[in-house]
C-alpha cells in the first residue's frame, strides 16, 4: 500500500473520476478498499478475538494513513484545476465514508466491537449509562470505526468549506465594480423588457456559471447539493451585507438590482431546484 500511495502523490491526480459515476472517486481508492476486505477475509476466521483485534488494528491505522496521505495529496495540489482536484478528493472521503459505516454494521465488525468494548463496559456501566442509551439513536455511533469516521467527516468538511470559501472569495473579487455601481442614480425604466443585466456583474455571474457546472461535473450528488447549497446562501449574504446595506438605491437603481437578482442570480440555482428563492432570502 505504501508504493501505491507513495505512487500517487509523486504523480499528477487523474482528473477522470472513476468508472463508478455514483461516487466518482479517485482509482486507487477501490484497490485501497479491495486491500483491506482481503485483509478481513483473511482474520476473520481466527478462533481468538485477541487476535482478530490486532488485524483490526492494522486496518484502523491503515485506514488513518491513507487519510493523511489524502490530506497530503489535497494540500500539495495548487493551480489551475485544484477546485476539481479537491472535488474528486471529497468525493473519496465520502466513498471510504460509506464503506465504513457499511462495514460496521456487519456481524463480524460487530463482535469485534463487542470483544472490544465489553471490558470496558462492564467496569464503568453505572457512568456511562446514561450515554449508552443515547447512543443508539445513531446508526453508525457504535461500531469500531466510530473514531477514524469522525476524522475522515470532519476532512470532508474541510474539503467541502474550502471549495464554497474559494468560489465566494473569487466572486467577491469579481464583484468589486458592480457593488460600486451608481444605485441611486439609474435611470426608470418603464418596460422591463428594456432591462438588462448590469455589465459589472457579468464577471461574477460568469464565474457562478462557471464553478457550479465544474462542481456538478466533478462532485457526486449528494456533497454537490451541499456545495451549491452553501454557494448559494453566502453570496445571498455578501450581496445583502456589501451591496444592498452599503449604498443607497432609488427607484432605478432598486428595480436594476431586482432585475440582476431574479433574472439572472437565481437563475443559476434554479438548475438545481425548484425553489432557488430558498436558498438567497436576503
Amino acid at each position: 500500500m505504501d508504493a501505491m500511495l507513495s505512487d500517487s502523490l509523486q504523480t499528477e491526480i487523474v482528473m477522470e473520476p472513476s468508472e463508478i459515476e455514483e461516487f466518482k472517486i479517485m482509482p486507487f481508492a477501490e484497490i485501497f478498499i479491495t486491500l483491506l476486505q482481503t485483509i478481513t477475509e483473511r482474520y476473520e476466521g481466527l478462533p481468538q478475538p485477541g487476535h482478530r483485534l490486532q488485524f483490526l488494528e492494522l486496518q484502523l491505522e491503515l485506514l488513518d494513513d491513507f487519510r493523511v496521505r489524502l490530506l497530503q495529496l489535497g494540500n500539495a495540489e495548487n493551480g489551475e484545476g485544484i477546485d476539481s482536484k479537491i472535488a474528486i478528493i471529497a468525493n473519496t472521503t465520502h466513498y471510504i465514508e460509506n464503506v465504513l459505516v457499511d462495514w460496521g454494521q456487519m456481524l463480524h465488525f460487530l463482535n469485534l466491537y463487542y470483544y472490544k468494548n465489553q471490558s470496558e463496559i462492564t467496569k464503568t456501566r453505572n457512568l456511562l449509562s446514561s450515554e449508552l442509551d443515547n447512543s443508539l439513536t445513531d446508526v453508525d455511533t457504535d461500531t469500531v470505526f466510530v473514531e477514524i469516521l469522525s476524522l475522515y467527516r470532519h476532512m470532508k468538511k474541510d474539503l467541502l468549506y474550502a471549495l464554497v470559501d474559494s468560489t465566494v472569495l473569487k466572486a467577491r473579487y469579481c464583484s468589486k465594480n458592480y457593488r460600486r455601481e451608481s444605485w441611486s442614480r439609474m435611470t426608470i425604466m418603464k418596460d422591463m423588457r428594456s432591462y438588462s443585466l448590469t455589465p459589472s456583474a457579468c464577471p461574477m455571474f460568469e464565474l457562478l456559471g462557471t464553478k457550479l457546472h465544474q462542481f456538478k461535473k466533478y462532485l457526486t450528488v449528494k456533497l454537490f447539493i451541499v456545495v451549491w447549497r452553501l454557494v448559494a446562501q453566502q453570496i445571498d449574504v455578501f450581496l445583502y451585507e456589501k451591496l444592498v446595506l452599503a449604498n443607497t438605491f432609488n427607484e432605478g437603481g432598486a428595480k436594476q438590482f431586482k432585475f440582476d437578482t431574479m433574472r439572472n442570480l437565481l437563475p443559476l440555482f434554479a438548475q438545481y431546484t425548484d425553489k432557488p428563492d430558498s436558498y438567497c432570502t436576503q
